[in-house]
C-alpha cells in the first residue's frame, strides 16, 4: 500500500512538472509579425488636400528670334546651335559694302550742303541776300545730313548682336543665305527662369490666381521636384475646345531645366499651397469603423515595431483621400496595406 501511494505521489509530480513546461513553453512562443506597408502622412509625395495634378511642358522665359534689320548676303554667323552668349556678343553680319558706300556718299553731300549754307548764311547776315535763300540753304542741309544719318544707321544694321545673354535654341541660316528684314537667324532663348505651360479645363480654370504656389516634377531630372510660381493664366481659351494655359515661373540658376522637357504640376485647388501642404488626407480605404461607428487607422509605434490604433476625426472627402482633422501627426507612419490583419500592439514588419 506505502509503494502504492509513493508511486502516486511521482506520478502526480511528474504531471505537475510538465504542465509548467508546456505552460513555459506556450509563454516563450513568438508571434510573427504581420508584413504592412506604410506612408508618412503630411509628408511631400503623400495625399495633400485640394491637390490636383497636370501635365504640361517646359518653355524658355525668353524665346527671341534675331533678325536683320536691311536685306543683305549673310557673311558670317559667329555662332552655333547649343553655344551660350553674353548680351551684345556679335551674333552674325551681312555684307555691308554697298550700305558703307551709300552713306559715304550722303556724308560728302551733307558736307557739301553745310558748306553752302553757312556761306549763303553769312551773306545773308550782311543783308545781300533775300531770307528765303537762307531757308532753302537751311533745309537742303538738314536734309542732307538726315540722309547720311540714315544710311549710318542701314551700315549699323549689317551687324546684329545678342539682345540679352542666352543660349542659340536653333540656327535658322547659314553664311551666304540672302536674308530680309524680319526673317530669323537665329532662335536666342533665356532659362535663367523658364516657364511650364499646363493646359486647365474650363471648370477649374478660376480657380487659380497669379501669386499661387505649384510643385514641379521633372521626368527627365529623375523626377526632382521644384518649386514655381503662377505668373499668368489666360482668360481666353483655344478656338478648338474650352482649354485654357496657366504658366508657372521656375527659377533655374544651373540651367539644368531644359525647354520642351515633359513636366508634371500639382495645383492647389482653392486655398493657398502653404494651407494645402499642411493639411492631413490620407487613403480612404486605410480608415476602418467600429461597431459603435468610430473611425480608426493604424500607424506603426516605431519604439517596438508594432501597430497601434488611433481613433481619428474624419473631414471632407476629395478625389484622392479624406481629410483627418484630429486624431494624426504629421510625419506618423500610417498603415496602408495588411491593416485587416491588425490588432492593436501587434508586431510588424514594414515592407517597401
Amino acid at each position: 500500500m506505502r509503494n502504492l501511494s509513493t508511486h502516486f505521489y511521482y506520478c502526480l509530480l511528474l504531471a505537475v512538472f510538465a504542465l509548467a513546461s508546456c505552460e513555459k513553453k506556450k509563454e516563450t512562443k513568438e508571434v510573427d509579425p504581420i508584413e504592412v506597408q506604410t506612408i508618412a502622412v503630411g509628408e511631400q509625395g503623400a495625399f495633400n488636400a485640394h491637390e490636383i495634378s497636370y501635365s504640361g511642358a517646359i518653355t524658355a522665359n525668353k524665346n527671341v528670334n534675331i533678325t536683320f534689320q536691311v536685306p543683305g548676303t549673310i557673311e558670317q554667323i559667329t555662332v552655333d546651335m547649343g553655344d551660350f552668349i553674353n548680351k551684345n556678343d556679335l551674333i552674325a553680319r551681312i555684307e555691308a559694302t554697298t550700305y558703307q558706300n551709300q552713306y559715304e556718299a550722303r556724308k560728302a553731300q551733307a558736307e557739301l550742303a553745310k558748306e553752302n549754307y553757312e556761306r549763303i548764311n553769312e551773306v545773308y547776315k550782311k543783308g545781300s541776300i533775300a531770307e528765303i535763300k537762307m531757308i532753302e540753304a537751311r533745309s537742303n542741309y538738314k536734309q542732307a545730313e538726315a540722309a547720311a544719318t540714315a544710311a549710318y544707321q542701314n551700315v549699323k544694321h549689317t551687324k546684329v548682336f545678342a539682345p540679352f545673354s542666352g543660349y542659340v535654341g536653333a540656327k535658322i541660316m547659314e553664311a551666304g543665305d540672302l536674308a530680309s528684314p524680319g526673317m530669323p537667324v537665329i532662335q536666342l532663348l533665356d532659362i535663367d527662369m523658364v516657364k511650364a505651360m499646363v493646359p486647365l479645363p474650363d471648370q477649374e480654370v478660376n480657380q487659380y490666381h497669379s501669386g499661387d504656389s505649384a510643385r514641379v516634377t521633372i521626368d527627365a531630372l529623375g523626377d526632382q521636384s521644384f518649386t514655381g510660381i503662377i505668373s499668368e493664366v489666360s482668360v481666353q481659351s483655344n478656338r478648338a475646345n474650352p482649354v485654357y494655359t496657366a504658366q508657372i515661373n521656375i527659377q533655374n540658376p544651373d540651367h539644368k531645366i531644359k525647354p520642351g522637357m515633359a513636366c508634371k504640376v500639382n495645383l492647389f485647388k482653392g486655398e493657398d499651397s502653404s494651407t494645402a501642404n499642411n493639411a492631413l488626407v490620407i487613403p480612404i480605404s486605410s480608415v476602418s469603423v467600429t461597431d459603435d461607428n468610430k473611425n480608426f487607422v493604424y500607424i506603426i509605434n516605431t519604439k517596438d515595431s508594432t501597430a497601434q490604433r488611433k481613433y481619428v476625426t474624419t473631414g471632407e472627402l476629395y478625389d484622392n483621400g479624406i481629410a483627418i482633422k484630429e486624431g494624426l501627426q504629421p510625419g506618423d507612419q500610417l498603415v496602408t496595406s495588411g491593416y485587416h490583419k491588425l490588432t492593436d500592439k501587434t508586431p510588424v514588419k514594414v515592407i517597401k
